[in-house]
């Protein structure tokens, strides 16, 4: 922290009540929502705790937007926020590993924008800006530009620098038309989200849902469609069952082609020295912005539609910290949502210029990986097929047939496992070049994940007593990205291969 105790000046857009005013408010809704629900014959005093939970809402709104101060100076900003408790905060450009700026329909109408200054500290945000006007976000952009240029500039002046590195910039490396944002919603499944969002309200408004015409007799009818077809027989019941089905399939992927049309719109991928930038969205502008020195994780995937369809889709995983209040994903999260395997490769050596994917030498697992990893899907797979054949065998109002299809999917289940079990281990290859851990695992679904050697801040190697006496080991590495689960996991390798590698990521690191 600096040692000046000047106060910072600048203060937020005029309307920056009304948007901390609405996030107080969203906070209350929940507990606002179930007095409306609970006291629903009290109309009056309905109306006197609606009024008084909006005031209050406008009050804190009033009183945080004054209390906030920013200041741009050469080399960082200054951020004062708090009410009663009060803080001063130092933010050096030197350490702003991503920029994200969200403009919504109502920041748009009244002419303000969002912007979020993140390190990766962890805990909040180092800065949030909610709300300015886009001549002032612009200013706090153009001194991080600035800043970044003088500090790699070659003896040219900064202004010159900057405007050098802003001419870089225009050449975009990746822009997704409306055909490729057709193809993201064909092979995603956002609309799964959708769906089971509206299960959840519907879930919660049944009298509603029942007032409605037309979904007042739906689930009678389904009902009486499903015992028509099954009192006709097998074949009809798994007609229905299979149009029902092809239904779901249809209504899930209309919803994530709107999905992507809304939140991918205009997608514009570009470089500026040495922060990559995100534009996109069609209701909500999303620009962010992230240091690919600070990249933690990339992550290469393809499912079968990927494949079908020649795409694929490009992961980043960056030091981010949780973001209260802020409704989009104002995350440098995808550096390509669908892209062709030569464009994810291109992008791949932005990030990784030094990585040369031809000279990797991919080593395999250890040879008893097929038992172990086939030995873990039968621990759940036989029970099931058991459970499966003795329903299908003593089950009195099955028929012949319907006994005989249920034995035989009983005993494909196993082989079916195995199978599995024997082409992922053949799938599964490790291998170190340049400075980057490689691993690349899947059957249906591929998956690279490409780890920066000096980006391993965490790893923990376990040896099993059955392990241990196979030579086998297991290495876990962790980063400093938030993901929901560990950012790498290299199961069943050789107990040297393991011990070599977790040596190489600890020298790496330190």
């Amino acid at each position: 922290m600096k040692g000046t105790t000047q106060e910072p000046q600048l203060r937020l857009h005029g309307w920056s009540w009304l948007f901390k005013a609405s996030t107080a408010l969203k906070e209350l809704a929940l507990p606002l929502l179930a007095f409306l629900v609970l006291k629903r014959e009290e109309e009056l005093l309905l109306l006197g705790v609606t009024v008084g939970v909006a005031l209050l809402a406008l009050a804190w709104g009033l009183l945080r937007a004054r209390s906030f101060r920013y200041e741009i100076r050469a080399d960082e900003v200054v951020v004062r926020d708090g009410m009663l408790v009060r803080e001063l905060r130092h933010v050096p450009f030197s350490r702003v590993q991503s920029v994200s700026e969200r403009r919504g329909p109502v920041h748009r109408l009244l002419g303000v924008t969002e912007l979020v200054l993140e390190s990766g500290t962890g805990g909040k945000p180092e800065a949030v800006l909610q709300v300015l006007s886009p001549a002032a976000a612009a200013a706090l952009a153009g001194a991080l530009r600035l800043h970044r240029a003088a500090a790699g500039n070659t003896g040219m002046p900064p202004a010159d620098a900057a405007a050098g590195a802003d001419a870089a910039a225009a050449e975009p490396l990746l822009v997704l038309p409306t055909s490729e944002l057709l193809r993201l919603g064909l092979v995603s499944n956002r609309g799964f989200v959708v769906v089971l969002m509206a299960a959840g309200a519907a879930s919660q408004s049944i009298e509603l849902l029942r007032a409605l015409p037309g979904l007042r007799d739906l689930g009678p009818a389904l009902d009486d469609g499903l015992s028509e077809a099954a009192a006709a027989g097998l074949l009809p019941l798994a007609l229905w069952l299979a149009a029902l089905l092809l239904f779901a399939l249809v209504l899930v992927r209309v919803l994530s082609l709107g999905h992507a049309l809304l939140t991918q719109h205009g997608f514009t991928l570009t470089r500026d020295g040495t922060r990559l930038r995100v534009r996109r969205g069609l209701l909500t502008r999303i620009d962010v912005s992230g240091r690919t020195d600070a990249i933690q994780r990339l992550v290469l995937e393809r499912n079968p539609l990927h494949r079908l369809l020649n795409r694929c889709c490009l992961r980043v995983d960056l030091p981010t910290a949780p973001m209260p209040g802020v409704a989009a994903p104002a995350q440098l999260d995808h550096l390509a949502p669908i892209a062709t395997p030569a464009q994810a490769r291109r992008l791949l050596l932005e990030c990784l210029p030094d990585l040369d994917l031809d000279a990797l030498d991919w080593r395999p697992l250890h040879p008893g990986a097929t038992f172990r990893r086939a030995r873990r899907t039968l621990a759940w797979v036989l029970p099931l097929a058991l459970g499966l054949a003795l329903a299908a065998a003593l089950a009195p109002v099955l028929s012949a047939g319907t006994r005989a299809a249920g034995l035989v999917l009983a005993a494909a289940l196993p082989l079916a496992a195995v199978w599995h079990a024997r082409r992922w281990v053949a799938t599964a290859r490790f291998a170190v070049g340049a400075g980057v851990l490689v691993w690349r695992s899947g059957v249906w679904t591929q998956r690279w994940v490409l780890l920066p050697q000096s980006r391993a801040q965490v790893t923990s190697l376990h040896r099993t007593p059955l392990g241990r006496r196979a030579g086998m080991a297991r290495l876990n590495v962790d980063t400093m990205a938030p993901t929901p689960r560990r950012a790498l996991v290299l199961r069943w390798l050789a107990e040297a291969d393991a011990v070599a590698l977790n040596q190489r990521l600890w020298r790496a690191g330190a």
